[in-house]
């Protein structure tokens, strides 16, 4: 039988807090789902910029639209239309992700709302050690040189206590009123005595000792092969389980929970899959459009550069390496600015274009 050392505190009612709205998620699932949704904002307006006319016009506009779009989709209430392609493919992953995250935080905050909660001062061993205050103990058991010899509590601070009811009555006069803060002992002990507490008392923290009960025999004594096998008969007809039942469970059932947000907490562990292949997609994507972008460019500044070099050697003039790479920077700049259709008609007038001089080429004898 398992007779570790526990903690058993008074606990109350948690009373609800005005931010229980952000303990659904943990600090870092907050900071990288809002970071996510500023990304997809950015990347829509990069991929829509050129097509659609809703993320076009002044710097200040734009910067509200990026704003307004990236958490409209929380509700699925964006305004404006993604016109490319790409655009749509990352707005409809992104929307999936937006669905998964409103459902856990849904449910996750509705636990949290709904679940009657206690709470205690004392969290567990740790906490009761740096509090300072009274620890009550079984009188003549081990647990007193436990607490003084391995964990150093100040003797003074141990109060021996003889009974169930001394145990009862230092809980609920508490530390300010000459009982204590907390009860150590061993598990047994401790749940005959929460049998009868009302739930006004819970053990808190987890079990900081791994004991156990048993029976001892002399060595070769008959009496222990006999007892073992005795033992194990009551455990498979789960007699034991009944014996436990009837004499170590409570008088009426706690319905209540020490109060942990963390069990309900959803942390970035949990999404983080999520996010990786949502991340992957925006690589790809801007890859494609980057690509195009730099395909078109290439296109313009070679057939731009021919005319250019033609028209040097007639006026027999150049310019420095320098100035043809700020003006090939600002060229692509302004082809990323343009809109689609423009860079298009462009296109299509410089095949036009080469595909007339060619011609008259061929026509010249």
């Amino acid at each position: 039988m398992e007779s570790g050392l526990v903690v058993v505190a008074p606990v109350k009612g948690a009373k609800s807090s005005p931010w229980s709205f952000l303990k659904p998620f943990t600090v870092e699932m907050w900071a990288v789902t809002g970071a996510f949704f500023l990304f997809v904002g950015a990347i829509i307006w990069i991929l829509e910029h050129r097509f659609n006319e809703e993320f076009r016009g002044p710097p200040r506009r734009q910067i509200i639209t990026v704003f307004w779009f990236s958490f409209s989709t929380m509700f699925f209430s964006q305004r404006e239309n993604t016109v490319s392609t790409l655009g749509r493919f990352v707005l409809l992953i992104w929307l999936f992700v937006v669905l998964i995250i409103n459902s856990s935080y849904t449910a996750s905050l509705t636990s949290i709302l709904t679940v009657q909660q206690l709470t205690s001062r004392i969290e567990g061993m740790d906490s009761l050690i740096a509090s300072n205050e009274p620890i009550g103990v079984q009188d003549g058991a081990f647990a007193y040189k436990y607490l003084v010899n391995e964990l150093n509590i100040a003797p003074s601070r141990i109060i021996p206590l003889k009974d169930e009811e001394e145990y009862l009555s230092a809980l609920q006069l508490g530390p300010r009123a000459g009982g204590v803060a907390a009860i150590v002992d061993e598990l047994p002990y401790i749940k005959a005595l929460l049998s009868n507490s009302n739930c006004k008392f819970r053990t808190v923290g987890q079990e900081f000792t791994r004991t156990g009960w048993g029976f001892a025999f002399q060595r070769d004594s008959p009496l222990a092969v006999d007892m073992s096998t005795a033992i194990l008969q009551l455990s498979e007809e789960g007699k034991l389980e009944n014996i436990r039942k009837k004499w170590l469970t409570y008088s009426h059932e706690c319905s209540m929970q020490i109060a942990d947000t963390e069990n309900y907490q959803i942390s970035l562990q949990s999404f983080w899959g999520l996010f990786l292949i949502c991340g992957i997609v925006w690589f790809i994507v801007l890859t494609l459009f980057c690509w195009k972008v730099f395909w078109q460019w290439q296109r313009l500044r070679t057939e731009e550069e021919g005319d250019e070099v033609r028209g040097s050697e007639e006026a027999s003039s150049s310019r420095s390496g320098r100035s043809l790479r700020a003006a090939s920077f600002k060229d692509l700049i302004k082809v990323v600015d343009k809109r689609e259709t423009e860079i298009k008609e462009m296109l299509k007038q410089k095949s036009s274009k080469k595909l007339k001089a060619s011609q008259s080429l061929a026509e010249t004898p």
